[in-house]
């Protein structure tokens, strides 16, 4: 029988996979199989933006292939463009870090 565990790494295998969900994105200069989402942003906010100066993406990545946890208000490089982080979590072994960028900046 498999442990929890095992069927999470399993799940990750495949939401990773770039036959799948992943997709290789450069962060700050690093070639990573993740995740970017910025659909997220707009089903939190109810499916509208109004007069929205900033744009918003979800990444989501194994967390042992990102640079070091980093702080809210600090940069990360998303494909060399450099997004505000706005919360990074980390949960069995996976990342979640909420981008934002100012477009009129």
């Amino acid at each position: 029988m498999s442990t929890f565990h095992d069927m999470v790494t399993r799940d990750m295998e495949v939401f990773f996979n770039p036959d799948e969900f992943g997709e290789e994105h450069i962060i700050d200069g690093k070639p990573v199989i993740c995740v970017v989402d910025d659909q997220t942003y707009h089903d939190r906010k109810g499916g509208t933006e109004f007069a929205v100066a900033q744009s918003t993406v979800f990444l989501f990545a194994r967390s042992r292939e990102l640079p070091p946890r980093r702080e809210p208000g600090e940069e990360l490089r998303l494909d060399g463009v450099p997004y505000t982080i706005e919360t990074w979590d980390e949960d069995m072994g996976v990342s979640s870090v909420s981008l934002f960028i100012n477009i009129n900046a």
